[in-house]
């Protein structure tokens, strides 16, 4: 029976294709290949299902059939599975039925990040560094940051019981939370940084982003603005649609903001985006867009779009280089649903956002005739040069290079461990539980003991975790010293497990003391930064993610680049206007 049901399966596939894409005309001999290609797998299959050794899976097939066509075409292109297809309506929407909190997982624990203000979770009392030990009676140990999510998230209206492990009480407690609509907002934060200088970190890109971004823009201009600094950083982008909004709030009318295209003989896909209206801001407000590698789709549309039509400097980090228009077509009956890569992102003056490393073959970056190579610098060699409206020159093929490239500090190693083993948010909530109510009043203008340092000190050299992590020359030490030990074995026939040569062992040793002793005082010569990272958590634990925002923009070498122009009209104009070296191309 199981048989029969796989060959019916592996029919059903081959003729599910044949029909979804059409019967190929005589004249159409890609597609005549095409379906001669089909026809031959599906010959394989069948022959599999009907003499392979054991009885196959024709899911776990399937599985691998898809990892292969995404290894093949693109990462982007894929059959979403019912969680996948659901977890991006939810992204694009910006809303669902939730308690309203941020999870993580902090020392092998499910943990509370932080309320959303305004939540049923925040108005019954969950705070940051709150343990979920169960959901719904069921222990949580076993569960990641999406399957919880899953288990969190639900029907509005309908009731969820979380236990609680809370610093300071002795036992856990039950939470029965009624979940309600929770909306992400696409502006994390807006605020005034001077007094005519305006800040907009911009999140995503869903469904209400560019009437969330407008509302905030207006906000801001009641309360003097007349520059703006618009955050991109680490936004993975969205909505193609939102992009073209968000960019009409700073357009001309009629001009081109984005193109899509395919690069098949026949184009199925060429359309162009242009504004449909003048934009809020007017022309003459100075503009400065943040930046970096995390910066992506949607968020290189804007960006590109305000660089081309010299809206505005774009300053920090060379963008990610997605620049593929992904379409998701009807889904299946089980809710999974395709997803598959069908155009290309030009930007105004034909430059393409796509990487060639983003994994699509035979990417094109324009018309032959539109870009001439580049051979003036050798991180630019390969790539192609395009020209603003104003005639700046910019690099092609693939995401968006800053008018003005400033990295932010490297965070040192001891820091980054530090960080990634929560211990600062860690430290954070257990201090803040010895504060009492003093804590909830903590904001921006606290000043943090020195004290806390000693105390925080002893918190980590108590973690046995934290402990056993080594430094990249730690380890290195350890393999010098299993190198030696195995050559000893080999040319004297060894089989100690230790260094017979006493001069080495010593020197491994000392290494070693020295490395720790480095180690050790790093922990000290970073006492200012463990102090405003565990300043930080405090003041997210007591006012929200806005408060947390607002204080780590005070250190941002990136945003201070990006205020010194704003501040300075000829600079920032010398570097918006002038055009670069060499003739702009007609």
């Amino acid at each position: 029976m199981k048989s029969i049901k796989l060959s019916l399966f592996f029919l059903f596939v081959f003729f599910a294709i044949f029909t979804a894409c059409g019967k190929p005309s005589a004249s159409a001999k890609g597609s005549s290949d095409f379906y001669e290609e089909v026809s031959r797998l599906n010959k394989f299959l069948s022959e599999i299902n009907r003499r392979y050794v054991e009885e196959v899976d024709p899911k776990e097939i399937t599985e691998a059939a898809i990892s292969g066509i995404r290894s093949v075409l693109d990462p982007n292109t894929t059959l979403m599975n019912p969680e996948a297809n659901e977890n991006l309506k939810l992204a694009t929407e910006g809303e669902f039925g939730g308690i309203g909190i941020t999870i993580g997982i902090r020392g092998n624990m499910l943990t509370v990040v932080s309320p959303m203000v305004g939540t049923p979770a925040y108005r019954l009392g969950i705070k940051a560094g709150d343990r979920i030990t169960q959901i719904d009676g069921k222990p949580t140990k076993d569960l990641n940051v999406d399957e919880a999510v899953g288990k969190l998230r639900g029907k509005i209206g309908t009731d969820v019981t979380v236990t609680i492990a809370r610093e300071g009480m002795v036992a856990p407690f039950d939470v029965t939370i009624t979940r309600a609509k929770i909306v992400i907002h696409a502006v994390a934060f807006a605020g005034m940084l001077d007094k005519d200088i305006g800040y907009i970190q911009l999140v995503t890109f869903s469904l209400k982003t560019a009437s969330e971004l407008e509302e905030a823009i207006n906000k801001l201009k009641k309360q003097g603005m007349k520059k703006l600094i618009l955050d991109l950083r680490t936004n993975p982008g969205g909505l193609l649609n939102q992009a073209v909004e968000v960019s009409e709030l700073f357009s001309k009318k009629g001009d081109l903001i984005v193109s899509a295209r395919d690069n098949r003989r026949n184009h199925n896909i060429n359309v162009e985006y242009r504004a449909r209206r003048n934009g809020i801001i007017d022309a003459n407000i100075p503009i400065a867009v943040l930046v970096n590698q995390g910066t992506a789709s949607a968020a290189e549309i804007v960006s590109g779009y305000l660089q081309d039509h010299d809206r505005a400097i774009v300053v920090g980090k060379q963008t990610f280089g997605k620049g593929s228009v992904q379409t998701v077509f009807q889904q299946n009956s089980d809710g999974s649903a395709p997803k598959i890569t069908t155009a290309f992102y030009y930007l105004p003056f034909g430059r393409c956002i796509n990487k060639p490393e983003m994994g699509i073959k035979g990417r094109g970056t324009a018309d032959s005739d539109s870009a001439v190579a580049d051979t003036t610098a050798k991180d630019t060699a390969a790539r192609a040069i395009f020209y603003t409206a104003g005639g700046r020159q910019m690099y092609g093929d693939g995401g968006i290079t800053p008018d003005v490239d400033i990295e932010l500090k490297a965070v040192p190693w001891i820091a980054q461990v530090k960080e990634r083993m929560s211990l600062y948010f860690r430290f954070a909530i257990k201090y803040g539980s010895q504060l009492g109510d003093a804590a909830s009043k903590i904001d921006s203008s606290w000043q943090i003991p020195d004290t806390v340092f000693t105390a925080f000190k002893s918190f980590y050299e108590a973690d046995t975790n934290f402990t056993k992590v080594k430094s990249p020359a730690q380890i290195k030490t350890d393999e010098l010293e299993e190198v030696l030990i195995r050559e000893q074995n080999i040319i004297f026939g060894d089989t100690s497990k230790v260094l017979q040569d006493s001069l080495l062992a010593l020197e491994i040793t000392n290494m070693r003391a020295a490395l720790l002793k480095r180690n050790e005082a790093q922990a000290i010569e970073i006492k200012n930064y463990s102090l405003n990272a565990i300043k930080r958590e405090l003041i997210a634990a007591a006012q929200g993610d806005e408060a947390r925002i607002a204080w780590m923009l005070r250190d941002d070498i990136q945003l201070l680049e990006a205020l010194k122009y704003l501040r300075n009209d000829s600079l920032y104009k010398s570097k918006v206007k002038a055009p670069a070296k060499g003739t702009k191309k007609k």
